[in-house]
């Protein structure tokens, strides 16, 4: 009997994902484990192995790269000596995601085949499908022997933020399914003069892993905080990781550092280290995303003072760190300048109201001001 392969799931929230591109050519043999093909979510890209064995067969309207594909979805099958494909194939699924009514038409299907002959990134098939550019007419910058999302965008004459990837199509829909939870924000400032101390005695330590650290630590403390939303209940977490919010590339990602409350400051630093370098090579597994209780984003580094988070579900909450830097602050009588850090917590309010959202920032504020000092381990 036929195996069928489908689109799997990256991660608990996946619903759709950008499909790469087949690392095996229709009639050659896979053997389990084997890598497959490439697929996207809009936390991770990685190749798909498979788990069986057997000879590859394609569907003649599957998708090309760069398409949207749902979870599920049958790209192809894998075949026994003397099998044959089902019959019935599966509709192709657009760049919306949504399966069209009636088949493709026959010269559609001849054009891809043709376009999948070009040496081109899955951004720049996706961008070229966009603008109505056949790829064969499009030419790589000089020495390069791939075809990359400027070249089409040359080819047009049309400026480059004006084509919008499927991959930002993805992050655009979750985003928007994380903004209709009832959000709402609390604005404290942080004294620290003593975390810059803390950490200047310990370089090169980086002040995203004190943040991971206290995040964490004040999550222990307090267990109403340190739950989600669920099918219409407040579940609780038993874990206290925290995500970092980090540009690679043109993904915005959360990578997780699991548990920081009950590590070093130098395993915090190795695992965030080595976590955001999967990422960079692609070589990221879901569960480098998976279960975090919070989300860390940290925009000091690039000027600003002070910013509201979009919550990253199911997490309930979301700290947005801003510039530490020298400001004028009231110290008994007298105007001082001194280093603050602004913090801003963003709160899913179907699980947290506002005092216990308040204890909670009240906490991670005293353990940011006086580090190491909390009775928990900080070395």
């Amino acid at each position: 009997m036929a195996i069928t392969i489908t689109v799997p799931r990256l991660g608990w929230s996946m619903e759709e994902g950008i499909f790469g591109e087949w690392l095996k050519q229709a009639g050659e043999p896979v053997a389990a484990g084997e890598p497959l093909f490439s697929l996207e979510s809009d936390k991770v890209t990685m190749d798909v192995e498979s788990l069986d064995s057997g000879t590859l067969h394609l569907l003649e309207a599957g998708p090309r790269s760069g398409d949207v594909v749902t979870v599920g979805q049958i790209l192809g099958y894998l075949l026994l000596p003397g099998e044959s494909a089902p019959a019935l194939a599966a509709a192709p699924i657009a760049s919306s995601g949504v399966p069209p009514a009636t088949p493709a038409p026959p010269e559609p299907t001849i054009a891809i085949q043709t376009a999948t002959r070009v040496p081109a990134s899955p951004r720049a098939r996706a961008v070229a499908r966009e603008l109505g550019v056949d790829l064969a007419q499009v030419q790589p910058r000089p020495g390069q022997a791939r075809i990359v999302a400027a070249d089409v965008q040359a080819a047009v004459r049309v400026p480059i933020v004006a084509a919008a990837s499927p991959r930002r199509g993805v992050l655009a829909a979750r985003l928007e399914e994380s903004f209709r939870a009832p959000h709402f924000y609390l604005h404290a400032d942080a004294d620290a003069e003593a975390l810059a101390s803390y950490r200047d005695q310990r370089r090169p330590l980086a002040y995203n892993d004190l943040l991971l650290k206290a995040i964490s630590l004040a999550l222990t403390r307090h267990p109403r905080v340190n739950a989600y939303w669920e099918n219409g209940e407040v579940t609780g977490r038993t874990t206290h990781h925290v995500a970092l919010a980090a540009q690679i590339g043109e993904q915005l990602l959360t990578p997780v550092v699991a548990n920081p409350a009950e590590k070093s400051l130098a395993q915090i630093t190795a695992d965030r280290v080595a976590v955001l370098e999967r990422c960079r090579r692609r070589e990221a597994r879901p569960a480098d995303f998976e279960h975090a209780s919070a989300t860390l984003s940290n925009l000091g580094p690039f000027g600003v003072d002070r910013f509201q988070a979009i919550l990253n579900p199911p997490q309930s909450i979301i700290v947005a760190a801003g510039a530490l830097r020298k400001r004028p602050v009231v110290v008994g009588d007298a105007v001082v300048a001194r280093l603050t850090l602004p913090i801003s917590l963003s709160v899913d309010h179907r699980v947290v109201d506002g005092v216990a959202a308040a204890a909670f920032l009240q906490t991670l504020i005293a353990i940011l001001e006086a580090p190491g000092e909390s009775g928990e381990s900080w070395s």
